[in-house]
């Protein structure tokens, strides 16, 4: 018995037993499915959760007597008059059968009922059978539809092929299968296809659109960003079967689990795939509460298929999701050390993760580790020379009875790289137009904001190189705002890298920075330093790259100062010192600077204040002095060097990493960023009321939760997948079903609130979510999907389905719908076999039409296309760049991931033919497919049209397309024989090299052959 009558065989006793159960008492209207969309569309609006909109008191999405007597007398009012509903101005209006539905509804009681959503999945009952066949079956037999018959194995195999790796299978597959009648035969093919690595590859595809996931930054200058090792996360997670609960966990709060490891860092990294900027004169903390919105967006989209975003101003207009529920939300978001901006491409935004090969590993281990003997070197060399620092010490006593030593020392000291007195600007690389004025001692030069000293080569001072700056400054203090003393740094006011110092209200604050604030040092004075007087100021740095290797001293004395930031890695760059002033930036308006001293070594107590101590006595000497020590100095200087030229090349992208206190959040009026912030708007770490409650939060005097759980992200991650959770595993299989189905059982897979669609199965969705809640095992739940009877219908069309369920929303057959961009792509380079199957990697640059990338933006870098294997990668590699993404992929309804996207429009239209037809990628495809017929593929042009036919499509052609097929053969070799230039010309197209031992007018024909069969639906549909 064929397949095709074991299905009957087995769904037929079935659909009549469900069909004799059909009919049963007519039921009473439902609030879910009948009621609450007609209000929804209608009503909810004015009468709905949010109050700011409610209009005449009336509220009709929770119970009320006085709201249904309300209801009843507005829906049968007469148009004209005011109590009418909806009313004419807006434009709506009921059908009679809808308010017939009302009038039922409120006659059997008017019972309200929770959104089916928000209640959460119910055990199955036993009938029909809880299978994902017996859900649907007895779904067909209500609308007294049977299914359609089974596909045949060539048109299975094709379409789980695409479905489980995005690649169509092989001539060879393709008879093997056919050849292997045991009754495992599809199972064997299921198991392969979910072991391949091409399983990851394909099912990571979705979720690049949902995390928004880009190579570049986006918005003006869409400078590239480095986060691919997060796309090979992705990848290498469904490849290794990690369960979905475990997924959820780690893309959320992976760098909060009790043993995080790079690998559970780096899956963080998809709440920082959205779009930044660095246009300058952005308000950084504008642009910072936009990327934490951008995650609570995608956060709702991803997991709970709702809009959060429409409670970003104001309470959602119909779903019970209150402002406070999306700050509350973003509380967890929102704790991160992050800037609102980013300076360029080649500076990875903080927080982030280094990710070395193993090579690279071994060399940072080994370079930390000569840090280490460096410095127990130098601590040695110190003990070692201590009896040369007792003779100098009598030496030094005996001095003293002549004249103070310290005279001599502070008028002395070594290592001076340059001194400037400003009595004139000789000697000084470049000066705008600065004023000389009376200073400390004699001239001083006078900054306003906008003009600098830069002194050139004369002091740049870098990561790992001790150094001590000292001068007179006169604040006048006419800006509020942290400005600019002097600055050492390359970069912007969006990011700039390096050192500086800065002056806000008084207080000093002195920085070295590769990315502020995550990745930088900082001290703060605890004491501010007088308005409009002269003060001296000192910064020294030894080049420890710790915060505590950096010293303010004030007047002559060590200030107190707190540490701000202390974890700096990589480089900060090698750039000029300037006071005064930094592109973009606030500038030290009306100061003055004066007898500017800079020093290629951080100055010891002794040297800056002038107090002797034996202590500062032996420290001076060491530093100052002692060759021996020096010597040993300069070893440790190199070896600090070492290690950030290592740490340099080593592949670093941008996380998520907890703050050690939350930062507070707000309901922010409107959503601006500047709108006020008091005890009275700040909110907690909490889930919206509708859904189940956090597990015991801990929460502070402000509504925060520490760090440590119970209560931060971590909480909010395994909230997700508790048991009770209403939408997590709903909408997890329905975006799967979606994927397999080319429609979810809830159509509208980002919106499964009031105003989203009903589920055409919901019995079906509730047991399919329970289901994979058993263990969130991914390739375990697909599997059943793919070996499911109604999976492997046929997709044919039948005459009364056409009629009565033309989008197929009941599964009366398979689906059937046109590939995605990537799909197609990836088929045609398959096919012609120019795929390189190459697992991971940095994105790749294909075809593209001249430089579209600088076409769009001149800031953008150039578009550099790949060469050798890199250029056939597949297209999950195709780097995206947001602001021009590839046209061939965008003709074919790709998403544009500047925001999290659950799912593609699929259109049809003229220009995707001409892109098959023209576009270098297709066309060379079907060139070296052309080769590989004409090699192939049989010596005639039955063999070779049906070779062709079969490596495209798998299956075999019919005899009408075989006849059409063969015609155009012949006619291309007639009109190529008569024009072999032209023939020429079309196999110069792509870099692929051409088989010189083949026939290039037959390479041309069977060119022109296999475009005309990419072109068909047979290719790039999915039957």
């Amino acid at each position: 018995m064929n397949r095709v009558c074991l299905f009957f065989a087995a769904s037929l006793p079935l659909a009549l037993s469900l069909l004799a159960v059909a009919a049963p008492p007519k039921a009473k209207i439902s609030f879910t499915r009948e009621i609450r969309p007609i209000l929804a569309e209608n009503c909810f609006l004015c009468h709905g959760p949010d109050p700011g909109s409610r209009q005449a008191g009336l509220r009709l999405d929770q119970p009320n007597t006085a709201t249904k007597n309300a209801l009843r007398a507005r829906i049968t009012a007469k148009a004209s008059s005011p109590l009418h509903m909806p009313p004419v101005h807006s434009k709506k209006s009921l059908t009679s059968a809808q308010i017939a539905t009302v009038k039922q509804w409120l006659s059997e009681g008017a019972v309200y009922e929770k959104h089916w959503a928000f209640v959460a999945p119910q055990s199955p009952p036993s009938f029909p059978p809880p299978t994902i066949d017996g859900y649907i079956l007895a779904r067909l037999a209500k609308a007294n539809l049977k299914p359609s018959p089974e596909a045949n194995r060539a048109e299975w195999l094709r379409r789980v092929s695409l479905d489980l790796t995005g690649l169509p299978p092989s001539i060879a597959q393709a008879d093997a299968f056919f050849a292997d009648r045991a009754l495992t035969a599809y199972e064997k093919v299921v198991d392969r296809l979910l072991a391949s690595p091409g399983f990851g590859e394909q099912m990571a595809l979705p979720w690049l659109d949902v995390a928004r996931y880009g190579d570049s930054y986006g918005y003006q200058s869409d400078q590239l960003s480095t986060v691919w090792p997060w796309r090979d996360w992705l990848v290498g997670a469904f490849n290794k079967n990690l369960p979905y609960d475990q997924f959820v966990t780690q893309l959320v709060a992976g760098d909060l689990l009790p043993h995080a490891t790079r690998e559970t860092r780096l899956a963080t990294a998809f709440n920082r795939l959205h779009r930044m900027t660095n246009e300058g004169g952005s308000v950084p903390e504008e642009w910072r509460l936009e990327y934490v919105a951008d995650r609570v967006r995608t956060f709702g989209t991803a997991f709970l298929g709702l809009t959060l975003e429409c409670a970003r101003c104001h309470d959602h207009k119909y779903d019970p999701i209150k402002q406070s529920d999306f700050y509350a939300l973003s509380a967890f978001l929102n704790s991160i050390d992050e800037h609102g901006l980013y300076d360029s491409g080649s500076i990875t935004p903080t927080p982030s993760v280094l990710l070395p090969t193993p090579e690279q590993e071994k060399a940072l281990e080994q370079a930390k580790l000569g840090v280490a003997e460096a410095e127990k070197a130098l601590a040695e060399t110190k003990t070692t020379r201590e009896s040369a620092f007792q003779a100098w010490l009598k030496k030094y006593e005996a001095f003293q009875k002549v004249r103070p030593f310290i005279e001599t020392v502070q008028k002395e000291i070594p290592d001076l790289v340059a001194h400037f007195g400003f009595e004139n600007l000789d000697g000084v690389p470049h000066v705008d137009s600065v004023p000389l004025v009376p200073g400390k001692i004699g001239l001083a030069a006078q900054l306003d904001g906008e003009n600098n000293i830069n002194f050139g080569d004369k002091a740049r001072f870098t990561r790992h190189t001790p150094f001590t700056i000292m001068f007179w400054m006169r604040d006048a203090r006419l800006l509020k705002d942290p400005v600019v003393v002097y600055t050492s740094s390359a970069g912007t006011d969006a990011g700039p890298y390096g050192y500086d110092l800065m002056i806000e209200n008084g207080i000093l604050q002195a920085r070295m920075m590769r990315h502020w604030p995550g990745n930088a040092l900082a001290i703060r004075a605890t004491s501010t330093v007088p308005a409009n007087e002269w003060v001296h100021v000192t910064l020294t740095y030894d080049g420890s790259s710790t915060a505590a290797g950096m010293r303010l001293y004030v007047n002559g004395g060590l200030a107190r100062t707190t540490i701000l930031r202390d974890h700096l890695w990589k480089g900060t760059g090698t750039h000029a010192l300037a006071f005064g002033q930094r592109f973009r930036d606030r500038g030290f308006k009306g100061g003055l600077i004066d007898e500017l001293s800079v020093y290629g070594r951080a100055l010891t107590l002794l040297e800056i204040t002038a107090s002797e101590s034996p202590e500062g006595l032996r420290e001076y000497y060491f530093s100052a002095l002692d060759p021996e020590t020096r010597t040993a100095q300069t070893k440790l200087t190199t070896a600090r060097e070492k290690v950030w030229r290592t740490e340099d090349p080593i592949q670093e992208v941008m996380v998520m990493e907890e703050l050690p206190t939350p930062r507070p959040s707000y309901v922010l009026a409107r959503g601006a960023y500047d709108a006020p912030k008091t005890d009275k708007n700040r909110v907690g770490r909490i889930t919206p009321a509708f859904l189940p409650p956090l597990s015991a939060p801990l929460r502070g005097a402000g509504g925060e939760t520490a760090r440590n759980e119970p209560g931060g992200r971590l909480a909010l991650a395994k909230w997700l997948t508790r048991p009770d959770h209403p939408l997590t595993a709903r909408v997890a299989v329905n975006r799967l079903w979606q994927q397999f189905f080319g429609r979810g059982l809830v159509e509208s897979s980002e919106d499964f609130g009031i105003q989203g669609r009903l589920p055409s199965h919901p019995e079906l969705l509730d047991f399919l979510a329970r289901d994979f809640q058993r263990d969130w095992n991914v390739k375990r739940f697909v599997r059943q999907l793919v070996l499911s009877q109604t999976y492997r219908q046929s997709s044919a069309q039948r005459p009364d389905l056409q009629k009565r369920d033309p989008l197929n929303i009941l599964l009366a057959r398979g689906s059937s719908y046109r590939l995605s961009a990537e799909t197609i792509r990836d088929v045609a380079l398959a096919a012609s076999g120019l795929l390189d199957t190459k697992l991971g990697g940095p994105p790749v640059s294909p075809y593209q039409p001249g430089d579209l990338w600088r076409e769009a933006n001149s800031m953008s870098p150039a578009y550099r296309q790949s060469v050798g294997g890199d250029l056939y990668r597949r297209s999950l590699y195709t780097v995206w760049k947001r602001t021009a993404p590839l046209p061939n992929m965008m003709a074919f309804d790709a998403s544009g991931r500047e925001v999290c996207t659950a799912r593609r429009q699929n259109t049809s239209t003229p220009l995707q033919a001409l892109v098959l037809l023209n576009d270098p990628q297709f066309v060379e495809a079907a060139r070296v497919l052309g080769e590989k017929i004409v090699r192939d593929g049989g010596t005639t042009d039955t063999q070779r049209v049906v070779f062709a036919f079969r490596t495209l499509a798998t299956r075999f052609p019919t005899p009408t397309e075989a006849r059409l097929l063969e015609q155009l053969y012949a006619t291309e070799r007639q009109l190529f024989t008569a024009d072999p230039a032209s023939a020429a010309k079309l196999l110069t197209v792509g870099e692929k090299k051409t088989d010189p031992a083949l026939n290039p007018i037959e390479v041309a024909c069977a060119t022109a052959v296999a475009q005309a069969i990419l072109n068909l639906d047979t290719t790039i549909w999915k039957r």
